[in-house]
């Protein structure tokens, strides 16, 4: 593995794989970890064909030395839908009682709280990540919202709003914003949408906020463990 500094810290989801099915919906877990602690889950729900959920939950239990306050936060989570573009959508605090926000500027922010204008999502892959994804940085994002604005500058700016764990790994201090631990993104889909998980089969990588990269050699991204994605039952009306 080649180790970059940059501006996003990324992991390969390839350690652990879920499926479950749930009356007409079907959904699939995704546990992302690395040797240094940093940790990432990832619950996919197909809702309808132009409907895709997914939780995102920071599970980290340590991080990699240097990092700082801002470097320990999930920023974000990208994958391939081979077809389909996200078109909108909605972010909203986890609906766990301990899921809160952290020193926003407009004051605290409880469960369900919507944060939409502090995340975006693209179309068009980023460094280190995949075609589709969903993320507090600013580089190729469409905010989910104009507004109102919640933490920070008032347009997408980096880790502002993204997940810390629970207990909290780097002290986060008093001045950036954050959510703990999960948040739900619906994502409004284009096309002729999804029929099955089996965009899966082409990986995940979460993304952790500031200043450093992780990148996963070609041959390893996120293939491994993932074939049994294919299996899942088609979605049906």
């Amino acid at each position: 593995m080649n180790l970059e500094r940059g501006k996003l810290f990324t992991i390969c989801a390839i350690i652990a794989v879920l499926g479950f099915v749930t009356g007409s919906t079907f959904a699939v877990t995704v546990d992302v970890d690395s040797p240094s602690g940093l940790g990432a889950t990832a619950t996919f729900t197909l809702i309808d064909p132009m409907k895709l959920e997914v939780v995102l939950t920071n599970t980290s239990t340590g991080v990699p030395y240097g990092f700082n306050n801002s470097d320990q936060l999930l920023t974000g989570i990208s994958f391939d839908l081979s077809g389909p573009q996200i078109i909108g959508g909605t972010v909203v605090i986890g609906p766990d009682i301990g899921d809160h926000s952290l020193n926003f500027d407009i004051g605290p922010l409880d469960n369900g709280a919507d944060v939409s204008s502090e995340w975006g999502y693209g179309n068009s892959g980023s460094t280190g990540m995949l075609a589709n994804m969903v993320s507090t940085n600013v580089s190729h994002m469409v905010p989910f919202s104009n507004g109102p604005n919640l933490d920070g500058p008032e347009s997408l700016d980096g880790p502002q709003g993204g997940l810390i764990t629970d207990p909290v790994v780097v002290y986060l201090g008093e001045n950036l914003g954050a959510i703990q631990n999960s948040i739900v993104i619906t994502l409004n889909l284009g096309g002729d949408g999804l029929r099955n998980m089996s965009f899966l089969d082409n990986g995940v990588i979460a993304e952790f906020g500031s200043d450093a990269a992780f990148i996963p050699e070609p041959a390893t991204i996120c293939l491994l463990g993932l074939g049994s994605l294919s299996l899942i039952r088609r979605w049906t009306r």
